[in-house]
Parts: structure tokens; sequence; C-alpha cells
């Protein structure tokens, strides 16, 4: 029994091992995409964390004391200049007519001691009134002067606190917060509302300070987020790094991304010198347990077939990663075209059928072969 046991194992592994020769004589060519294998600047990199925030984020305070009657709702686009919240200006109008009375008042005395200094002017040529009286009116309309400029100072404070009482919007943005509620007293310089811009959105980005010199040949940083992915202008850097975490800010202007506010994404940062290095997409590389390795296209007159070489993985940026054969017998070369899909279950020198998309890769339509001559240079 134990012989028939082993009789069977063994002719089993020579199904196997007959099975897979088939495949690789081609009898079940199996659908594949392909891409190119280029020569291209790879440079080492490191993922760092960014926030978005706005340009600008502010506290809108109150600059007079007075119950709010009106206050902007949460979520409400607001213009520059737009009135976004109004503190009663009842009493405040009510001293601005005392005031204006007290300035008419001021300028009346003042154009009657004008005049009294004339006539008394033209008395002391007559001799008919003393120098002193003179002198005694030409001071009493300087004060005059004085008195009037003073009531005009106080109309002019009045009549800024009834501005004061409009709080206006310095720039356009969205209110994000009420930190006062509608009919409460609030104090001068007490904040009511928070006002964010969300238009010309920015990032803040930390990124060790040894990346600078690297940063500042660069003009754009790749961004992934839960939102999508893109590049991102570089608008500033600040090369001044905290002395505990040494890491030194960024910005990025993400005017071109649709990203609200205060979401977290990932930045790409080159902390290396650039080299040129033979490179593949990310998705060539099959790794199994006996290492990585990456299947190449090879036309002969028996048809497509795939070939597997070992590989060692080396800089990856994007969507590209440096390779290395490590087989003496077998290297890739720019312009290979390799396989990026339909690669998982291969066997080295079994027949291919290249595809045109990843679409006609599942869905096995046989409409769509393509000779490799036909397929260099093409994007999946």
């Amino acid at each position: 029994m134990k012989k028939l046991y082993q009789s069977l194992f063994v002719n089993l592994i020579v199904l196997a091992f007959a099975q897979q020769t088939v495949l690789a004589r081609g009898f079940a060519p199996a659908s594949v995409n392909v891409d190119s294998a280029i020569m291209t600047e790879l440079s080492p990199v490191v993922w760092v964390s960014g926030t978005v925030v706005s340009q600008n984020d502010a506290k809108i305070a109150a600059e007079i004391s007075g119950r709010l009657t009106s206050l902007s709702v949460i979520g409400a686009r607001v213009t520059q200049g737009d009135v976004i919240a109004r503190i009663d200006d009842k009493q405040l109008k009510i001293q601005s007519r005392e005031a204006q009375a007290n300035v008419l008042n001021s300028k009346a005395y003042l154009r009657f001691l004008e005049a009294e200094v004339i006539r008394k002017k033209q008395l002391f040529k007559q001799k008919l009134s003393p120098e002193t009286e003179l002198d005694k009116t030409i001071s009493e309309r300087d004060i005059a002067k004085g008195n009037v400029i003073v009531a005009q100072a106080r109309l002019d404070k009045i009549e800024q606190n009834i501005a004061y009482t409009q709080l206006k919007a310095p720039f356009s943005g969205m209110v994000t917060q009420r930190i006062a509620n509608l009919g409460e007293y609030v104090d001068n310089g007490s904040a009511i509302i928070r006002l964010v811009e969300i238009e010309n959105s920015e990032a803040s980005v930390f990124v060790p300070i040894v990346a600078f010199k690297f940063l500042k040949k660069a003009k754009q940083l790749s961004v992934e987020s839960p939102l999508g992915s893109g590049y991102a202008k570089i608008k500033a850097l600040v090369p001044v790094a905290n002395a505990r975490s040494h890491l030194m800010e960024v910005r990025l202007d993400m005017s071109t991304f649709d990203w609200p506010i205060g979401l977290n994404f990932k930045a790409q940062v080159s902390n290396g010198p650039s080299e040129i290095l033979l490179a593949v997409p990310r998705d060539a590389l099959v790794l199994r347990r006996d290492g990585a390795s990456v299947f190449r296209i090879i036309k002969s007159d028996q048809g497509i077939t795939a070939e597997k070489i070992a590989v060692a993985i080396g800089v990856g940026m994007g969507g590209l990663v440096a390779v290395t054969s490590t087989d003496a017998n077998k290297s890739i070369q720019a312009g290979d075209l390799v396989i990026i899909r339909g690669a998982e279950r291969l066997q080295s020198g079994q027949s291919v059928v290249i595809k045109n998309n990843n679409h006609e890769l599942i869905s096995h339509h046989r409409n769509t072969e393509k000779k490799v001559s036909d397929n260099k240079g093409n994007q999946p």
C-alpha cells in the first residue's frame, strides 16, 4: 500500500512538470499587458506628511462693545467687504447727534471770537481799547479753534465706532464658525466669527533639513491623498529647522486641487542625488519567495514567450523603480517590453498574448491581439 502511494505521488509530480512544459510550449498562451523598460533620471525619495491650509484663516473680532443684531450663518460664502455681523448702533447714533451739535456750537463761538478780534484791533488802533483786551480776545479765539478740533475729533470717533458696528470681511472666504451668538453682548476685541479663505489654498509640508539642497532645484512635488494625486508647485522654502525634529517647512500651491482645508496628504521629497538608471513600471515586479523578478517579452519564429529575469530592486520614484539583473546570462535593456499585468502565474518560456489594455486582459477578447513590434512604446 505504501509503495502504491509513493507511485501515485511520483506520477503527480511528473504530471505537474508535464503540464508546465505544455504551457511553456504555447498550448495555453496567457493574456498579458506590457510596457517598456527605460533609462531615466531617478533619485531616492521619502514620503512626508502635509496638510492643506488656508492663506487666510482669521477670527474676526469686534472693534466696539455692543449687542449682536445680525450674524452670518455657518457655511456662508462672502466676498471681501461684505458685512458678516452687525452690532446695535442706537446709542452711538444718539452720541453722534450730540457730537454734531457740539461741533456747530464750537464753530459758532469761533466765528464770534474771530469777528471780535477784528473789532478789538480797530479799537486798539484808535486807542479806544487797551492792548490787554486785544490779547485776551486773541487768546480766547485760539482756544475756540482748539475746541472746534476737539469737537470734530469726538464726532469722527463716534462715526468710526458706528462704522465698526458693521463687521466686514477682510478677505473673501467662508464662515466656518460662530464664536459668539446672535443677541449676545460682546466686548471690544472679543472674537465673533472665524472666516477662512478657501480659494487659492496652499499646503504646509515639513521635510528633513538635509533635503534642502535638493528642494532648491525642484519646482514641484508629487502629492497623494484619499481624494487623488498630482503635482503641486513649490511656493516657498523655509530653511529653518526645529532643533529637536530637524524638519523644515515647505509651502506648496494647492490652488489647482479641489481638496478641502485641513486634509492630510503625502508628498514625495528627494533626499539624495539623481542618477540615470534602468527603470521598469512598479507593476512589472513579481515578488515571490525566491526573490524579485521581471518577465521580459521574447519574440521568435515560434511566437511570443515570456522570459523570467531575476532582478535586484533599486531606487523607486513615482510609478517607476530601478532594477538590476542578478543573472549573469540574462539582462534587461532599455526598450525591452516587460509584462505589467498577467505575470503572477507565468512560467519562464510560457507563450503569451499581448492585449491593448487591462479591460481586454480581463475579458479575454481575442480580437485585440498585437504583435510585439506594434506594442513598443505603447502605454497599457
